[in-house]
């Protein structure tokens, strides 16, 4: 613009400029704001989807109060299936396997487990499926399974859990000498002080220290 020494001449050129450039300036700014929208769109569908996904889990929170596991099991799989995406559904997932398993149904909490742990959106709740999918590997004597879960790595705020896992799969191996030792390291490491369970565990081993497959 700096050669032309009028304003006619300035805006003659501006005028030209448009003429060669304004469709690609009005492409342009129409898809800028279709992509705020859209995005401002996906913030509300997000938003909607916790808010609906909130009060289908505090539903099932209710039936289990109410001990419907059979409604408890319906809503879970529409958290899962509706709402992947949020939190509520590996937290319904995880709601399910420990009602599963308390019941003695097994295979169905080591289903919903395994579905947190592919699925979960959050590692705080992936790692404790992991850790309470040992726990029923243990249960099943599944134990090459529960190992591999336990020999992965955690955050440091779970290694009280972890060594109370490894314990119970080393006292059910028989090998009661890594047992006390992991639950020896479960005591020192507990943030909570509650330990007395934990040293109930160490002390009624056995003498036997024979390691099962």
């Amino acid at each position: 613009m700096a050669d032309h020494e009028t304003d006619d001449e300035q805006l003659r050129a501006i005028k030209e400029w448009w003429k060669e450039n304004g469709r690609s300036v009005i492409a342009g700014v129409v898809i800028g704001v279709g992509t705020l929208i859209g995005w401002k769109g996906w913030n509300v569908y997000q938003e909607q989807q916790a808010i609906e996904a909130s009060d289908q889990y505090n539903q099932m929170r209710n039936s289990i109060l109410a001990q419907n596991i059979d409604s408890v099991v319906v809503q879970a799989e529409k958290l899962k299936a509706d709402y992947p995406s949020t939190p509520y559904a590996s937290w319904g997932a995880l709601l399910v396997a420990k009602a599963k398993e308390s019941k003695g149904e097994t295979d169905a909490a080591i289903e919903n487990l395994q579905w947190v742990v592919e699925n979960g959106k959050q590692d705080t709740v992936i790692n404790l499926a992991k850790l309470r999918l040992a726990r029923v590997y243990i249960a099943t004597s599944a134990y090459p399974k529960a190992q591999a879960l336990l020999d992965q790595q955690y955050p440091v705020a779970y290694n009280s859990l972890l060594q109370e896992i490894r314990g119970d799969l080393h006292a059910e191996r028989g090998d009661n000498q890594a047992a006390r030792k992991a639950y020896d390291e479960a005591i020192s490491s507990s943030e909570s002080g509650d330990v007395e369970y934990l040293k109930m565990k160490r002390d009624n081993l056995g003498s036997s220290n024979k390691v099962n497959a």
